[in-house]
């Protein structure tokens, strides 16, 4: 019987405390709130229909008459030959967009840090922030119309190098492809990037530099022993979460920069055009399921090789 009323006793302190901290944080909850009716809207309610995956769906029938066909659909992603060129491209795209775009907001960050005149400084961070609002429909479109054929690119070459080197579709070129997707990446997104390394460096103390100096320590070393390990913690964790998009792929961009002369098929475009258009929605659902379930994998294999080689992880 005491037992029983002290455990009620602690529920009650409990539930008092969580009534006077929401009391005094209410206002911070509820700024959170639209965020979390939109991840439960978009992320939670829609996970049932994952079962999609191994179902031989019919829209008719439905999920809960569909026959269940276990894991042929699985199956079939790594024998279809379409599906297994896309996995390889998705794989080549994001390996070469880490190594392209992720040390691209820490070197600016640390450029812009150094920059002594603070109208400079700020105008830079603008510019540099301002194409992530851009829809990629919209960069795509002014992409086409700047190498267009009668674009201001191929007016630039006639410019430089005379009327005989004749006018070129720059976008029907394959080997190009790739290059523009990555510096497309890089372009719009390397500014919104530098935030979260400018607020990591703006967090170190600067009596660390000022005694740096005093012992003889240039710029360099200075980066090399305060400000980089002032930002490894951040660095390491936003690399993280990068590796779990390994087998992700930007569709906007890549179905966009898509034309008849391009073949160059991705995760996204693929489950697309032939799961989406085509009515392969069990197919479709098991490339996502696939996907998801390496992502999940690659951050759990990225955090514990972190934690075992820097000491740094999410948990």
């Amino acid at each position: 019987m005491e037992k029983a009323f002290a455990n009620k006793s602690i529920v009650q302190r409990s539930k008092k405390k969580w009534i006077k901290n929401f009391k005094k944080s209410y206002f911070a909850y509820l700024l959170m709130l639209p965020s979390i009716v939109l991840t439960l809207i978009f992320s939670y309610f829609p996970m049932p229909g994952i079962l999609v995956a191994f179902q031989d769906y019919n829209m008719f029938k439905g999920i809960l008459h569909s026959p269940w066909v276990g894991m042929q659909h699985i199956i079939e992603i790594f024998q279809v030959p379409l599906l297994y060129n896309s996995i390889i491209n998705t794989f080549i795209l994001s390996v070469l967009t880490i190594i392209v775009g992720f040390p691209a907001p820490i070197i600016l960050a640390l450029m812009i840090n150094e920059v002594g005149n603070g109208l400079f400084k700020r105008s830079v961070q603008t510019l540099t922030y301002l194409p992530h609002f851009l829809s990629w429909i919209a960069v795509v479109g002014l992409v086409y119309s700047f190498m267009d054929v009668d674009g201001p690119l191929n007016d630039l070459k006639l410019l430089l190098f005379g009327s005989d080197s004749g006018r070129e579709m720059f976008l029907s070129k394959q080997s190009l492809f790739l290059p523009f997707l990555l510096l497309l990446s890089v372009w719009k997104e390397v500014g919104w990037g530098t935030i979260v390394f400018l607020a990591a460096i703006t967090s170190i103390d600067p009596s660390l530099y000022e005694a740096a100096r005093i012992d003889g320590a240039n710029r360099f070393k200075q980066h090399l022993h305060i400000t980089w390990p002032g930002m490894k913690i951040t660095a390491v964790i936003m690399l993280i979460f990068t590796l779990g998009t390994l087998f992700g792929s930007n569709f906007e961009l890549v179905y966009g920069m898509q034309n008849a002369y391009i073949d160059f098929p991705v995760i996204s475009t693929v489950v697309y055009s032939s799961g989406i258009q085509q009515g392969n929605y069990s197919t479709a659902a098991a490339v996502g399921f696939v996907q998801g379930l390496v992502a999940f994998l690659l951050i759990i294999v990225a955090n514990k090789i972190s934690k075992k080689v820097s000491g740094i992880s999410l948990w």
